[in-house]
């Protein structure tokens, strides 16, 4: 049995000898920027639904932070910062690929940024009772709850979110619109990201008792809308009109938003 050296690279340098192109160092800035950012803002999203986090959830997330990153307009590479381009990327992320908001709902929340005011306005289409007819039968109630994160847009990027109280749908039920409002004052300059929630809670197999599913597919935590404010204005960006563009909300507390 013999055993070889393996071969070594005399051209190869390694470690602090490594001659990386000056692109490349900027660009490895950049994204060790986002993948902090991505890291701080996903630890906060874990807590409103673990069970949708699975094994890929962050490195999808990862991506699609660093991709809004690179929109920056007005820095140069290897300084590339949050909220100086386009945050369209954001929108749409869902935790878990196995169901989305339409996989229960057709319609989705209607989001309204109301700059002189300074809130956000989550509309809900009203919920009839034949929506219920695709759901499993074993399914009783739907909980709903909407929530909304404040990204800093500084050196910091320091995050705050505020939740809704649930939101309860059941079974023979039918449900008007209904909104819920979020405040934005003293917050000129933030990314504004909203998320929904659904659980479901299922009847046991005598029909008997209630207990909340931790099935995947019979959940959903999404980002319904990602919204750039900028002294205390919605931005817009070439590739976005204005109608499409939906909304944000506040933090600085605990308190649960209540439905109107």
């Amino acid at each position: 049995m013999f055993n070889f050296a393996k071969p070594k690279n005399p051209y190869r340098k390694k470690g602090k000898d490594y001659n990386l192109s000056e692109n490349s160092k900027l660009t490895a800035n950049d994204f060790a920027y986002s993948a902090k950012l991505a890291s701080s803002i996903y630890k906060v999203f874990k807590s409103l639904q673990r069970e949708s986090c699975k094994s890929d959830t962050f490195s999808r997330f990862k991506k699609v932070v660093y991709q809004t990153i690179r929109n920056d307009q007005e820095h140069m590479l290897g300084q590339l910062r949050l909220g100086y381009g386009s945050v369209s990327p954001l929108k749409g992320f869902r935790f878990s690929k196995k169901s989305n908001w339409q996989s229960f709902f057709l319609n989705y929340p209607t989001i309204y940024f109301d700059a002189q005011k300074g809130e956000v306005r989550i509309a809900i289409p009203p919920i009839l009772i034949h929506d219920f007819n695709k759901f499993p039968s074993r399914i009783s109630k739907i909980i709903m709850k909407m929530h909304c994160f404040q990204v800093a847009i500084d050196s910091e990027n320091t995050i705050e979110f505020n939740s809704s109280k649930d939101l309860l749908l059941q079974q023979g039920d039918n449900m008007p619109s209904r909104s819920v409002v979020f405040s934005t004052k003293n917050k000129a300059d933030v990314l504004l990201l909203c998320v929904g929630t659904l659980q479901t809670w299922l009847l046991s197999a005598d029909g008997q008792e209630e207990f909340l599913s931790y099935n995947s597919s019979l959940m959903t935590a999404e980002i319904m809308d990602a919204l750039l404010i900028r002294d205390g204005q919605l931005c817009s960006f070439a590739e976005e009109r204005l109608d499409d563009l939906k909304p944000p909300i506040l933090p600085v507390t605990n308190d649960e938003v209540d439905w109107i």
